[in-house]
């Protein structure tokens, strides 16, 4: 038991000599981890995306509404989405309004 508790402080105190196999040994554990741990781990899955920028050509003549926004979405990603919020934005030189979609 003693051998075990004294394994467990050296490898939490990273106190093995460089080269050692137990040093490789813990090395290899690490990348291990790194490159095979599942993304969800690391990821929320509610956490919020980037927005998109969807302008008003792309939507054609409808209305800017949510509804509207979240059938085009569907319409070219192929998944249904939540929209957290809608901003619009106005190019001052064009004058063409473009929108600014959170989703969830």
């Amino acid at each position: 038991m003693k051998l075990l508790f004294t394994t467990l402080k050296k490898m939490l105190f990273w106190s093995y000599e460089r080269g050692s196999w137990q040093y490789d040994v813990m090395c290899v554990l690490i990348l291990a981890f790194v490159f095979f741990a599942p993304n969800s781990l690391f990821h929320t899955a509610d956490a919020v995306k980037r927005p998109r920028l969807i302008t008003s050509d792309e939507l054609g003549s409808a209305n800017a509404n949510p509804e509207t926004i979240r059938q085009y979405l569907l319409k070219t990603d192929g998944k249904d989405v939540e929209i957290l919020r809608i901003e619009p934005v106005t190019d001052n030189d064009s004058g063409k309004t473009e929108y600014l979609v959170y989703e969830k």
